[in-house]
């Protein structure tokens, strides 16, 4: 019972002092996914992203599971049960980014906050939950496709985020994870403190 009222209190990810901003929200229900009409260099991500990656021990989710306010072993339990383990899904955190990933993110006009590389392997799929239930406590997720395009599931359909542009897709509405193509995928997330770029960009309708 502890777990899952945790859970429910702070989202899949109950975390202590770890990154959280006072976070500006204009309205009660924001879409699914939203293109934030903001291009970027893709395949420069992506080489960034190798050269950072190959000498790296770090884990983003095991580093960060040192934080929770509940067990991690509850917690990564709870992973496991909605599709997410070691196997198929893995982070990279974001300390040692290269120039240019960096400066993506610096550079917009408003601030992130939990920023990290997220991989999954070909053929993954989650199934349907919520990550949170209030973007004033963890933001808005900003998401960039880098070596392939992401997909995503909803109640209404299937999403495609192509690669060369960052979206916002909303973690608290239901959704699956999912990786349909034949290459391991590679996207960065992030943290939104405003709603400013999703209510500037374009809705994304399902393919």
């Amino acid at each position: 019972m502890e777990n899952t009222e945790s859970i429910s209190k702070y989202g899949i990810f109950p975390l202590g002092d770890y990154d959280f901003e006072n976070t500006f929200v204009s309205k009660k229900i924001y879409p699914n996914v939203v293109d934030l009409k903001i291009s970027v260099d893709s395949n420069l991500l992506y080489e960034e992203y190798l050269n950072m990656r190959k000498p790296s021990k770090d884990h983003y989710y095991l580093s960060m599971s040192k934080k929770f306010k509940v067990d991690p072993e509850k917690i990564m339990k709870n992973f496991e049960d909605l599709g997410f383990n070691q196997k198929n899904y893995g982070g990279y955190g974001f300390q040692r980014a290269g120039k240019y990933t960096k400066n993506v993110l610096e550079n917009l006009p408003v601030k992130t906050f939990r920023k990290h590389f997220t991989l999954a392997v070909p053929g993954w799929q989650t199934k349907f939950h919520s990550d949170h239930s209030q973007f004033e406590t963890h933001g808005f997720r900003l998401v960039i496709p880098m070596n392939t395009d992401a997909f995503i599931k909803y109640k209404d359909g299937d999403y495609c985020l192509k690669r060369g542009s960052i979206y916002f897709w909303n973690i608290v509405h239901e959704h699956a994870g999912w990786n349909p193509t034949d290459q391991e995928r590679v996207i960065i997330m992030a943290q939104m403190n405003s709603d400013k770029l999703i209510n500037e960009g374009k809705n994304i309708v399902p393919i």
